[in-house]
């Protein structure tokens, strides 16, 4: 039996996506919040920056399963599902600050 994590299924990839950009974004929000807490952290720049910066590192770094799930080609599935799952992210972030950033 296959472990779960070999399986080629869209579920999977979706939860991979989802649940390491969720552990991504708050491991550097709380890395952010203790580095202002000690004030090595100059705030200069608008306050949502640091907010907005961190959600698209953290949609970014879906980056490393796409390409492990390329470089295995018989995972195309879960890799799909990795892709999706970045794709709604991503438009998710773009509803929460898009109009922001454009003064909208």
């Amino acid at each position: 039996m296959a472990k779960f994590y070999q399986k080629n299924n869209l579920q999977l990839g979706i939860a991979i996506s989802l649940i390491l950009s969720m552990s991504v974004y708050f491991i550097l929000t709380s890395l952010y919040a203790l580095l202002a807490q000690k004030g090595m952290v100059h705030n200069n720049l608008s306050s949502s920056f640091s907010e907005r910066t961190i959600g698209l590192l953290a949609i970014a770094v879906n980056v490393i399963p796409m390409r492990y799930y390329q470089k295995h080609r018989i995972w195309g599935r879960t890799m799909q599902g990795v892709t999706i799952a970045m794709a709604l992210l991503s438009i998710i972030w773009m509803i929460f600050y898009l109009p922001g950033m454009l003064g909208v």
